[in-house]
């Protein structure tokens, strides 16, 4: 689905510097930390506990976030672009694992208690080598830390007794993930000095975190009803929380309304609008690469919504006992 982002031979060989930075951390760690760093399954939350090969497996807004914004901050030195992308990796990878133990997905969890206050504290020593203790660096670090707990809170607090999730709730805890990943372009910016750049990528990156968030819970909806997980989309579809996620039959009654509605069609637009959202928001600053990425969010959309549309169709035809391949060749 992403197009390819390191584009330059100076941007594919300061992501191996970074690649090799993080497995020398990693296997000089105490065990069982250096298992934990090198497994997959650490930050994708799979059950298969398959070798952690490169940080290039990861979604490239993770840890890529500066190569995706490459022709925006190429003009960095290589040391310092090489410091604040290694800060904003761990910081980045810690909010994964938080995530991963917030959800009931990290295990052993002790050990991921442990790995994610790892992760953290390289982080913050990293930027704190970059950045003086005065620097406005460390204000918007505040801010996007604040908003970071925020979401997670809400997070953690829907899913501990399942409810509804509101449009507002989706959107905090959006932003509330995305937060990290702010923190690293406002240190490319800062160190660039230039901070005019730091609002219209925070809103790009705000506007693509629900899309993508939004996304996600369509497409696995089924699985998030069978295992008690509420989403936003869920409720969307929930007559009555309090047995949509314990009465058997709902499964049939959320299929029932999305074929009744096309709601899958119709969220699936919202996710485009977000993502256009997106676009527009750095249509003024100098970002190919990131667009190319919005964009291919944007075709991953654009065909769901083609596939939703063809079975709508192709249900109803099959209602009215029309062959679809008769209807579409009639003329």
């Amino acid at each position: 689905m992403h197009p390819e982002y390191l584009r330059s031979h100076r941007a594919k060989r300061l992501f191996r510097d970074l690649d090799d930075l993080y497995f020398q951390f990693a296997t000089q760690l105490p065990s069982p930390l250096d298992s934990l760093a090198q497994l997959n399954s650490t930050y994708e939350g799979d059950k298969e506990e398959r070798p952690f090969e490169s940080l290039r497996g990861l979604n490239p807004v993770l840890v890529g976030t500066p190569w995706l914004f490459w022709d925006t901050f190429e003009g960095l030195s290589d040391q310092i672009f090489l410091l604040i992308a290694e800060a904003g990796m761990y910081y980045v990878l810690a909010s994964i694992v938080m995530d991963h133990i917030l959800d009931g997905q990290a295990k052993p969890i002790e050990a991921m208690a442990l790995f994610h206050q790892v992760l953290y504290e390289r982080g913050v020593t990293k930027y704190r080598m970059t950045f003086s203790s005065s620097s406005s660096f460390w204000g918007h670090f505040e801010r996007l830390a604040s908003d970071h707990l925020a979401g997670l809170s809400e997070e953690f607090v829907l899913q501990s007794e399942p409810q509804l999730i509101d449009r507002a709730a989706l959107i905090k805890m959006a932003h509330g993930k995305v937060s990290p990943i702010v923190t690293t372009i406002v240190g490319l910016a800062e160190a660039l000095d230039r901070t005019a750049l730091i609002d219209p990528i925070e809103t790009s990156l705000k506007h693509i975190a629900i899309a993508s968030q939004l996304l996600d819970d369509i497409g696995d909806w089924k699985h998030d009803l069978q295992v008690g997980h509420m989403t936003y989309y869920l409720s969307c579809l929930a007559h009555n929380n309090s047995l949509l996620l314990t009465d058997p039959s709902s499964l049939e009654e959320c299929q029932r309304k999305i074929d009744d509605e096309w709601l899958d069609v119709g969220q699936m637009g919202e996710v485009i609008e977000w993502l256009e959202r997106s676009l527009e928001a750095v249509r003024e600053v100098g970002c190919s690469i990131w667009i190319d990425y919005v964009n291919g969010y944007k075709t991953l959309a654009n065909e769901h919504v083609k596939g939703f549309t063809a079975r709508h169709i192709k249900r109803i035809l099959q209602q009215l006992d029309i062959n679809p391949s008769k209807a579409s060749g009639s003329g």
